[in-house]
């Protein structure tokens, strides 16, 4: 009986030395943690790439806590601040393929009216809330920073660096920098979309592409 006992006792042992062992999934954020579990998901349709179907964007933020890094050598300190880390994704109502996706983290400093996130209930709030930063522009105009519209660009708008960078990213061959930008520039109804990322100037201007059926970021920051 006592061996039997002892036999259970070391194999409980075992078992518990494995589970311990077990490394944590390689996806986790290890310099920040989740806290109380502020998980938001939101999602509404809109027609990107202008075939007929509107397209799923889904949101996913996620509130964190990291904590602030002092000096040259970036040692951390006592200090924390919060932050949201965003997913987007948007897929192809007509069959499921991604279409865009993107990650970022934003500074809680940085955001503003962000619960309203959770409110939103038609593509035009969810354009117009999600993120809402107002730029005064040169002639103190206010600016919302994320939009859809779809009209021609101007060359001053599409950068070719930009653009080749994408290029490479998207693992596109058989064409040139500069008859893609000319192929973007010639098309008179681009389908636009503008949203900020990481900070107020991280602008980020993305267009769906319909010879290529992508979609790709053709400008950084504010337009001039």
């Amino acid at each position: 009986m006592i061996s039997s006992v002892y036999k259970l006792l070391l194999l409980f042992a075992f078992f518990v030395s494995c589970q311990s062992a077990i490394s944590e999934p390689p996806h986790r954020r290890l310099l920040s943690k989740l806290v109380n579990d502020d998980l938001y998901h939101v999602a509404t349709e809109y027609d990107w790439n202008g075939d007929g179907i509107p397209d799923r964007f889904l949101l996913r933020v996620q509130k964190e806590v990291e904590p602030l890094v002092e000096g040259l050598e970036q040692t951390p300190s006592k200090t924390q601040h919060w932050s949201y880390h965003c997913w987007l994704v948007v897929e192809s109502g007509f069959d499921n393929s991604t279409l865009w996706e993107d990650e970022w983290s934003v500074r809680e400093s940085d955001v503003a009216s962000f619960r309203e996130i959770v409110d939103f209930r038609t593509p035009g709030e969810f354009f117009s809330k999600w993120f809402t930063w107002k730029f005064v522009g040169a002639r103190n105009q206010e600016l919302n920073l994320n939009f859809f519209e779809v009209r021609q660009l101007e060359d001053r708008e599409v950068n070719e660096d930009v653009l080749a960078g994408e290029m490479k990213r998207l693992k596109i061959e058989g064409i040139t920098t500069a008859e893609l930008k000319r192929m973007i520039l010639n098309n008179k109804s681009s389908r636009i979309f503008v949203y900020r990322g990481s900070w107020r100037e991280n602008i980020r201007w993305a267009t769906y592409v319909p010879r290529l059926r992508k979609v790709m970021i053709f400008q950084y920051g504010f337009a001039d």
